[in-house]
């Protein structure tokens, strides 16, 4: 699961323009902080989210990143 946000990230690069933004789902386990200091190095707000929808005891979130500087 954690490549698959690494992937994300690398096609942001290719993609995003500057001041884009950037959502991943994601579940928090190993390597949640190493890949939520990777997109603070590129985008200048990093909000985490857990939906209310979402059951308690569930790790999943989402990283929500704006402002995307190159």
């Amino acid at each position: 699961m954690m490549h698959l946000c690494e992937l994300c990230l690398d096609l942001a690069h290719t993609v995003l323009k500057p001041k884009g933004g950037l959502i991943v789902k994601i579940f928090q386990g190993e390597g949640f902080d190493e890949f939520r200091k990777q997109i603070l190095q590129h985008f200048r707000q990093v909000k985490i989210f857990k939906p209310d929808a979402s059951r308690n005891e569930s790790r999943e979130m989402y990283l929500i990143a704006r402002d995307y500087n190159v």
